[in-house]
């Protein structure tokens, strides 16, 4: 964290903040008014040499603004086969602004966790994050809706609520 804090602000959101982490993927934000590419890049360097990824993805969606995603900039860090267990290390760099929206998300889903929703979201989460569909037809966001909006109460009824509302399977 230490190479992330002399870039910004540092907040640990997603799975492992919400202690819904079924894999590891770490979803981290460094947060500070300067977003420029040039910094970021200079991160990226920091953590190759640190961590010694095999790879690296980067994308700026200030200028893509992909629905659904922060406008901020992005480094993708892949520590080899994530399906194999590895790491992967998602760092998004935004102002206070981008930062907003990842933040309430976190607040509002962390107020209507309980300890029996957050079994459920865990055993669906455990059951599902290795179909070949899973972040690209359905993310965990699909699972958190399923279980906290639609009622859904375990890995069958998830199946049922995602063929109905995506036309995915469990057997694809």
């Amino acid at each position: 964290m230490a190479v992330l804090s002399g870039h910004g602000e540092v907040h640990v959101v997603g799975s492992y903040a919400l202690g819904l982490m079924t894999w590891r993927d770490l979803d981290v934000h460094v947060v500070r008014e300067d977003t420029s590419v040039e910094d970021f890049f200079a991160l990226g360097g920091s953590i190759a040499s640190l961590l010694k990824p095999h790879r690296m993805h980067f994308r700026d969606e200030t200028r893509v603004a992909t629905e659904g995603l922060p406008r901020g900039l992005y480094w993708g860090v892949y520590l080899g086969g994530e399906r194999a267990g590895a790491w992967k290390i998602d760092v998004w760099l935004t102002d206070r602004a981008g930062f907003e929206p990842t933040r309430k998300f976190g607040e509002r889903l962390a107020s209507r966790l309980t300890d029996e929703n957050r079994k459920v979201i865990v055993s669906i989460k455990e059951a599902s994050w290795r179909h070949p569909e899973y972040r690209r037809g359905f993310t965990s966001s699909d699972i958190y809706s399923a279980v906290l909006e639609r009622g859904v109460r375990d890995v069958a009824g998830f199946w049922s609520d995602l063929k109905m509302t995506k036309g995915i399977t469990p057997s694809e």
